[in-house]
């Protein structure tokens, strides 16, 4: 799966990073890194968007992961109905791609 970044200046292969965490660089900003492991010693980070709360960053989170179970899903049962199964932000996502959202379409 692809991730574009909230800037559209990035895009991301989901499935080359080892995972997605929540940052906290200070107390009013939150933002999402796609983590890679490069080596023991050594990590590359990719932010992906920046958010007012950590609930709403934890909620981006949450539409990632139903993203990929989307995907995941229309690949093992392609008539199923994804706006029947997951929140509307996710069912509008283009198949294989998350558009990180901007903070104010995330409602907490």
């Amino acid at each position: 799966m692809l991730i574009k970044s909230q800037s559209g200046k990035q895009i991301v292969n989901f499935d080359k990073y080892n995972g997605i965490c929540i940052g906290y660089p200070n107390e009013s900003d939150f933002k999402i890194y796609a983590v890679l492991e490069v080596d023991s010693e050594h990590i590359s980070q990719v932010e992906l968007g920046i958010y007012s709360s950590e609930n709403k960053a934890q909620k981006v989170l949450d539409w990632i992961l139903d993203s990929y179970s989307m995907n995941l899903l229309l690949n093992l049962i392609p008539e199923s109905k994804p706006r029947d199964l997951f929140d509307e932000y996710v069912a509008d996502q283009m198949f294989g791609i998350f558009e990180m959202p901007s903070d104010e379409e995330v409602e907490v």
